[in-house]
């Protein structure tokens, strides 16, 4: 039986399809994406220099300074934060992986499952930060007090940018009261109340394209994009997180605090 071409014009409408829909190939690399690495290039030289002044600069802390703690990261906090990372760092890689196509077919549609899997167990993740906040006292961290808000955020980033150089005292210290500094507040509500969940949305979406109508043929290929975009944010988010969790008395103390739950300084 003679196969029946049922789309006798197939060259004309993959020509003209190429007008309206974006074709992803391994080798692809749109220029915000090449900017966005250049940008990490620089944030990583910046950083690298910072952390350099602040060795060389910095006034060491004598024998005479005592270390006090305040029990700030309850254990639900604690199990929330090595979850959300440990998926975060999993759906990194294998989305990157996936994206520059840098594996065999078969491992490819592999990490096509893992994304997947760690992507509803994010939600699940997401869905219980929210409830630690709403019901476990956590959320009070993430109301923002606008009263003199600039002037703090001002204090706080000439303290980054000069003050943690010289050995000053941090000007916003944690209490039992207040977790964050106005900077951290800021960027932890943005990142928990919009990034993540709009990353959680277009994932879902571009998992099931059913829920967008068929149509709406743009809007799926920029669905994809806005996802990218919002995995590079993240990326940026967690190398600055990281950083600046080494900007403690030592290089390790402020990572122990989502070890014992005890913060220091």
């Amino acid at each position: 039986m003679s196969a029946v071409n049922i789309m006798p014009n197939a060259e004309q409408f993959q020509a003209s399809l190429k007008e309206y829909v974006l074709i992803y190939t391994p080798d692809y690399s749109p220029l915000w994406l090449i900017v966005a690495g250049v940008l990490l290039v620089g944030m990583l030289l910046v950083l690298a220099l910072h952390g350099f002044l602040r060795y060389r600069f910095a006034t060491p802390h004598g024998e005479s300074h005592k270390e006090e703690k305040l029990y700030l990261y309850s254990k639900a906090v604690r199990l929330w934060h090595w979850s959300n990372a440990s998926l975060f760092i999993l759906l990194l890689l294998s989305g990157g992986i996936n994206h520059f196509a840098l594996l065999s077919a078969h491992d490819t549609a592999l990490l096509v499952s893992v994304h997947e899997i760690c992507g509803y167990l994010l939600l699940v993740c997401w869905l219980s930060f929210i409830l630690i906040n709403l019901v476990g006292g956590n959320g009070k961290f993430y109301r923002i007090d606008g009263k003199n808000w600039l002037q703090r955020a001002l204090m706080q980033v000439r303290f980054y940018l000069y003050g943690i150089i010289k050995g000053e005292d941090h000007p916003f210290p944690a209490t039992l009261n207040v977790k964050f500094n106005p900077l951290q507040q800021m960027a932890y509500l943005g990142v928990m109340y919009a990034l993540v969940p709009l990353l959680l949305i277009t994932g879902v979406l571009l998992q099931n394209p059913a829920f967008i109508p068929a149509d709406a043929v743009m809007f799926k290929a920029w669905l994809l994009i806005a996802h990218q975009i919002l995995a590079v944010c993240s990326v940026f988010f967690i190398i600055g997180h990281l950083y600046l969790c080494t900007t403690g008395k030592t290089p390790f103390q402020t990572f122990r605090s989502m070890v014992d739950g005890y913060h220091r300084h």
